[in-house]
């Protein structure tokens, strides 16, 4: 069995807490099933679609609003010991991820906080790129026709400062110690689930 190793935008799969004390969340022995198992499949939708067709003009318009000057996408996948990841844009000790929602009635309803889930995206690319701060920045952006039943939507008539909306996370120690601690206790479980898996299967039990 390979070592087990998550990716940043699976981590908050682990992070749940369980009803008990010191136990992993069901949704965490879930997440660790499929991977043990290697089926983890990709999810396709015309919601996601958006996200990779105006990512690039997502960043530049993030780069304007937030005077970055030119951001360029990265393509680089980071690694460690523990986990791996793509950050969307590396600017200076800053780790920015953008989010393209479908429409402005999803774009508005970031309005109330940060998505959890997307804050432990982040606090991982941290871990993996060593910068201090994060950006989470939702962009809304024009839906192009060709996933929107033949119908354009736009979005880019509107002024800058009614198109985004942007949460910043910064290092936290303690935090990141506790990613690390459940990486380890997800390879505990996983070598004794290992081992029931290959105790029954093809046996008589």
């Amino acid at each position: 069995m390979e070592q087990f190793k998550i990716r940043a935008s699976a981590l908050h799969k682990i992070m749940g807490n369980a009803k008990k004390e010191g136990e992993l969340s069901q949704t965490a022995k879930t997440y660790l099933h499929e991977w043990y198992a290697n089926e983890r499949q990709d999810i396709h939708s015309k919601y996601l679609e958006k996200g990779t067709m105006m990512e690039l003009e997502a960043i530049d318009f993030m780069a304007r609003v937030l005077d970055f000057g030119l951001a360029e996408k990265n393509k680089i996948n980071f690694a460690n010991d523990y986990m791996t990841g793509t950050p969307d844009v590396i600017n200076g000790d800053t780790i920015v991820d953008v989010k393209c929602p479908w429409d402005k009635c999803t774009f508005q309803s970031n309005v109330f906080g940060m998505d959890k889930d997307y804050e432990w995206q982040l606090r991982s690319y941290m871990i993996l790129t060593g910068c201090t701060n994060a950006i989470l920045f939702y962009a809304l952006m024009d839906t192009d026709e060709a996933i929107n039943y033949g119908t354009e939507v736009t979005y880019s008539d509107l002024p800058d400062e009614e198109r985004w909306i942007a949460y910043k996370v910064e290092h936290d120690e303690t935090t990141e110690q506790r990613i690390i601690e459940r990486v380890e206790m997800c390879r505990n479980y996983l070598i004794k689930y290992d081992e029931s898996v290959k105790s029954k299967i093809g046996r008589i039990n």
